[in-house]
């Protein structure tokens, strides 16, 4: 069998199983023994990056979850009431229900009973400091239960062939449940003819950069490109800056000799996001592609993506936790490229607007672009405004920060907070209603929250092979207790208890309207 065979059979079998679950009819992968959840630290350290090893089967307990006595958030109100998962699935939602005799009792009283976190944009491969095993771990530690990256396809594969392999990959390396996005360029006949074997992959998305320099000379091409990802129900994922803009700015830098990271924000002018942003729209408006935008930054840009002028567009849009708790001034202090990020940090006054959209509902999601870096590799002083390693690993923090900076301070309510930390993208990478909400017939996948926990927030906490985060030393309010996936307790006590290899392509519907 050659290297490609292995791989089709190999993804053809983690098909099947995420196939098998998505039906509901996969078998129980673990659990952990019962005990109540604990407010406050214990004796266990929080987890190295590494799952701990799996249980030898007879110690594994009964395949019943019963969450008892905390309030359940969902994106449509909160209530009082206890969650019964069987297996896989969610069987029972109410007050007062009777644990079976040998379901495993967590008591959430005093807790927030959440559906599991869905972030559809980081990356966990290439040149990044995490894979599949440290990402989805610092994710399920985070509450996050569902991550959406990228299968790059290495130099002789199709978009195709590289999404096969990275199937397979996850039922190897995974501890949370994993989704991929396309990515190729240039757009060309045979992309658009692959739309279709994308959505029969369960895989329906993929991404366009629109800051590459020949952007425009492939434009006609792309448009075929899109019609065929809207026929074919695939949404398109685009990174809104310009690319011609961006090399004229970095052209002039380097004419000025201005090209130290000093002026990294300079290279990347706001006026590029918005430029290739009204492009994007106008993309859309033409085409009637579903598009999701990026990591978007500012309030110019946000105004051009929700342009009334156009009307009610298949446009959804993330911002990032950059742009709402960082602004630029901090790239101009001595530990500037910790917070480079492409676009970069914006004003205060985009900050606002940031937090407004999510307020609003101009922005639908929160969304990490977890790109984990090391600090050394940060702040390798050979980098420059040409040679960059843009992004932070915040898979981690991303929930609870939101939670005590936007829950806590009367920014965003709790609902609210579900919405745009998993309901919305659930809905718009077709995962709803079997993720990001609970309700009778969904996963298991569920973050209780300590609400009251103090915590303050430090790189070591991280099971991610980043070694810093931009929260270092934060106090929070509100502090994940348990995170189960799909029934299985993956996190509690301050540790990563699944196992890699459980989790399971998450299969998507394609996009509807």
């Amino acid at each position: 069998m050659n290297r490609r065979d292995a791989i089709r059979t190999a993804a053809a079998a983690a098909a099947a199983v995420a196939a098998s679950i998505a039906t509901g009819a996969a078998p129980v992968l673990a659990a952990t023994d019962p005990q109540p959840l604990r407010r406050g630290g214990s004796s266990a350290q929080p987890s190295s990056g590494q799952p701990v090893p799996a249980r030898p089967a007879a110690a594994q307990p009964a395949t019943e979850i019963l969450v008892r006595g905390g309030r359940v958030v969902n994106a449509d109100g909160g209530v009082f009431a206890d969650v019964r998962i069987v297996g896989e699935r969610i069987t029972e939602v109410g007050p007062g229900l009777t644990a079976g005799p040998d379901a495993r009792v967590v008591d959430a009283a005093g807790h927030l009973v959440m559906p599991g976190g869905i972030d559809p944009h980081a990356h966990l491969q290439g040149s990044f400091a995490d894979d599949l095993t440290t990402g989805t771990s610092a994710a399920v530690a985070g509450g996050i239960t569902t991550v959406g990256t990228f299968a790059y396809a290495e130099d002789d594969e199709s978009p195709v062939e590289a999404m096969d392999r990275w199937l397979a990959e996850v039922p190897r390396m995974a501890v949370g449940d994993v989704f991929f996005h396309a990515s190729s360029w240039p757009p060309t006949p045979e992309l658009a003819a692959m739309m279709p074997s994308l959505a029969a992959r369960g895989q329906p998305s993929h991404k366009i950069f629109m800051t590459r320099g020949d952007f425009g000379t492939h434009r006609r091409a792309l448009i075929d490109v899109l019609d065929a990802a809207r026929d074919a129900g695939v949404v398109t994922l685009m990174h809104c800056e310009d690319g011609a803009i961006l090399n004229a700015a970095l052209t002039r830098l380097r004419d000025e000799g201005r090209t130290s990271l000093a002026y990294y924000a300079e290279s990347r002018p706001e006026v590029a996001e918005i430029a290739a942003t009204q492009d994007a729209v106008a993309l859309c408006a033409h085409t009637g592609a579903p598009m999701h935008f990026v990591h978007l930054s500012s309030a110019r840009t946000l105004d051009a993506a929700r342009d009334p002028a156009f009307g009610a567009l298949p446009i959804t849009i993330e911002t990032r936790p950059l742009y709402l708790y960082f602004t630029e001034e901090w790239l101009r202090g001595p530990d500037g490229p910790l917070y480079i990020g492409q676009p970069p940090l914006r004003s205060a006054a985009d900050v606002e607007a940031m937090w407004q959209g999510l307020r609003d509902g101009r922005v639908d999601m929160l969304a990490t672009d977890h790109a984990p870096w090391t600090r050394a590799q940060k702040m390798d002083p050979e980098l420059n405004v040409g040679r960059l390693r843009p992004g932070v690993s915040d898979l981690r923090f991303v929930r609870p920060v939101l939670f005590s900076e936007g829950v806590r301070r009367g920014r965003i309510s709790a609902e609210r907070y579900v919405e745009v930390t998993s309901t919305a993208a659930a809905k718009a990478f077709g995962l709803y209603p079997d993720r990001g909400v609970i309700r009778e017939g969904s996963f298991g996948d569920v973050m209780i929250l300590d609400p009251d926990l103090a915590h303050v927030v430090d790189a070591t906490d991280d099971p991610s092979n980043s070694d810093y985060t931009p929260f270092q030393g934060w106090a929070l309010t509100g502090w994940p207790a348990m995170t189960i996936r799909r029934g299985e307790v993956v996190y509690e006590e301050g540790r990563v208890v699944g196992r890699a290899g459980s989790g399971r392509p998450a299969v998507r519907s394609p996009w509807g309207g």
